[in-house]
């Protein structure tokens, strides 16, 4: 488990916010950028739109005043009409809003799922695969991303939207009665400050609230991860206390951000209801002749009913852009999360032609040199060749170094020295992600049929195909056994396999992608001496004319290789006596 019990009672540290992350979080946009436009048109549409019908009602209550009858019908008629298009602006500008959010959600997923599973040709950048846990992966996903994305639908329209609504409210209340346009423009001049005020209150918040939720993500996928060692050890109930307390952290920390936003947003609509408070008194006055302003034009029932209704549309946008406002803080913060993940990867894959899938595979490391970010000395140090169809065993320690070198072969990470290359007839190129097969001591059974998860790898294999690989794994005996033969389910609520008969699966998975490449991490971990007998078996007989190079403290599978090699203190050398 990757959560450190030990610091149960630690305060999480705040997630620090560099300036490049606005600049980032500002290009997120990019993908929902025609639809954040015509939400942003929509608005000023249905800003036009509105004050049409307020203006309407209240030509209507004038017309009520004065017993004027047909100007009483024309101006319900007109209430009506615009109605529809008033409303129906609004609407459409959210619909549009939304399809820009999941542009925008779904390019960064891309980007996302590009770094975090690169496909077969694209080139990873140094030490990025695989550094990133499980929790912090599918918490970017799934809500981060979203996170960003409904920032965006909400900012991105009110951004070109809000002043034009607000400068057309402002010009049809200095139309009708300009005292009352100069106390709106008084007030406005007081809201950017609050609004900067309350950002600055929120961020410490939306930091330690970042901090919380990446600890309590951390803590959930551990515990069901180790649900069994937990177990095993006595120690559910107290992990049970440590999931409690980061549950309380983060619900402590959500509280925070939550009283911030409110106390803000009280802070706001006192200004905006005294704003709109003086203009009605003055208008109410007025009306009764009470006020007088030198100059202004009289006001009617019709200008004090139409300045009052429009009123609060003038503060409608920047209410709105406070909301995005307090939001942008969590979109920033997330913003680095997904920075700090797709950081270095290329927008388009790198295409490399594959190996020929019937051209054996050599391998050169030369000068190899692998240092993992903040490390104070390289893990792995490598000079060494492959020969094609040969079988290389490589031994050392636990942590020595050696699924290492096997991920620096199959290119899920780049040296920081020195080259990695594959060997063919057509010269020296570098690993192409997919070219290989891997075959590791944790093999993944999804919840499938046992056709399914053998061709896994490769959806589109035939029947025949499928049962080739049977044969080569030694499957045909396991197979027999199964109450549905290849169609029985496997996984949760399925049928259950050994941990010899899943690794065996996981050759013939191998087997029927036909790389001539197979990279095997540990293949026989956690097996009995007939298990391993077994698997071993069905390596050689798949792995038939293939290279292959395996990483295993096991003696017996070593002794089958043709080469041995050993990692010690980092360094990759042969075990052969030197007149050997």
């Amino acid at each position: 488990m990757t959560t450190n019990e030990t610091n149960e009672g630690c305060e999480p540290s705040a997630v620090g916010k560099r300036p490049d992350d606005d600049a980032w979080l500002t290009a997120c946009a990019a993908p929902g950028r025609h639809w954040f436009g015509l939400s942003a048109t929509l608005q000023t549409l249905g800003t036009l739109f509105t004050i049409t019908r307020w203006g309407a009602l209240a030509w209507t209550a004038q017309a009520v005043m004065d017993r004027a009858t047909t100007h009483e019908t024309w101006g319900l008629v007109a209430f009506a009409v615009t109605s529809v298009p008033a409303v129906g602006a609004d609407r459409m500008a959210g619909i549009l809003a939304d399809r820009g959010a999941r542009a925008v959600a779904t390019g960064l997923r891309q980007q996302l799922t590009g770094a975090l599973l690169p496909t077969a040709g694209r080139i990873p950048t140094a030490g990025r695969i695989g550094e990133t846990g499980p929790a912090e992966a599918a918490w970017a996903v799934v809500d981060l991303a979203d996170d960003v994305a409904d920032f965006h639908a909400q900012a991105a329209p009110l951004r070109r939207s809000a002043l034009l609504s607000m400068l057309a409210v402002l010009a049809v209340t200095a139309a009708v009665h300009w005292p009352a346009a100069i106390v709106l423009v008084l007030t406005t001049a007081l809201l950017p400050l609050n609004m900067r005020l309350a950002g600055l209150f929120a961020q410490h918040g939306a930091d330690r609230q970042l901090a919380a939720t990446r600890h309590l993500n951390a803590v959930v996928l551990d515990s069901f991860r180790g649900l069994r060692t937990l177990r095993e050890l006595g120690a559910v109930g107290r992990r049970g206390r440590t999931l409690t307390t980061a549950a309380e952290r983060l619900n402590k920390a959500t509280m925070s951000v939550l009283r911030r936003a409110f106390l803000s947003g009280v802070i706001m609509d006192v200004v905006i209801t005294f704003s709109i408070a003086v203009n009605a008194t003055y208008i109410g006055l007025s009306l009764l002749g009470y006020v007088q302003v030198p100059h202004a034009p009289r006001l009617t029932l019709f200008t004090g009913l139409l300045v009052l209704l429009v009123c609060p549309m003038y503060f409608a946008p920047m209410r709105a852009r406070a909301a995005a406002f307090h939001q942008r803080e969590r979109a920033t913060n997330a913003a680095g999360v997904i920075r700090d993940i797709v950081k270095g990867t290329p927008d388009e894959p790198i295409r490399a032609a594959y190996p020929r899938p019937t051209e054996p595979v050599g391998v050169s490391l030369t000068a190899v040199r692998h240092r993992y970010d903040g490390a104070d000395q390289d893990t792995v140090q490598a000079d060494a060749d492959f020969a094609p169809g040969t079988w290389t065993a490589i031994t050392g320690a636990s942590g020595a170094g050696k699924s290492t070198v096997l991920a620096l072969i199959a290119g899920l990470r780049r040296p920081t020295a020195g080259t990695v290359g594959w060997r063919t007839s057509s010269g020296l190129q570098a690993p192409v992600l997919g070219g290989c097969a891997w075959v590791g001591q944790r093999t993944v059974l999804l919840d499938a049929t046992v056709r399914d998860n053998i061709r896994l790898g490769r959806p589109e294999a035939g029947e025949r195909q499928i049962r080739r690989a049977v044969d080569a794994a030694g499957l045909n005996t396991v197979i027999e056994r199964l109450p549905d033969g290849l169609d029985t389910r496997l996984g949760e609520g399925g049928w259950g396999v050994s941990t010899g008969e899943a690794r065996r699966i996981a050759i013939a998975r191998a087997f029927l992608r036909g790389a001539r490449l197979w990279l095997l991490d540990e293949p026989t971990a956690h097996l009995d001496a007939d298990s391993e007998h077994d698997v071993v078996a069905a390596l050689r007989r798949a792995t038939d004319g293939c290279t292959v190079i395996v990483a295993t403290h096991s003696a017996p599978l070593a002794a089958t290789a043709d080469t041995v090699l050993a990692i010690d203190d980092g360094r990759l050398r042969d075990t052969r006596p030197v007149n050997a």
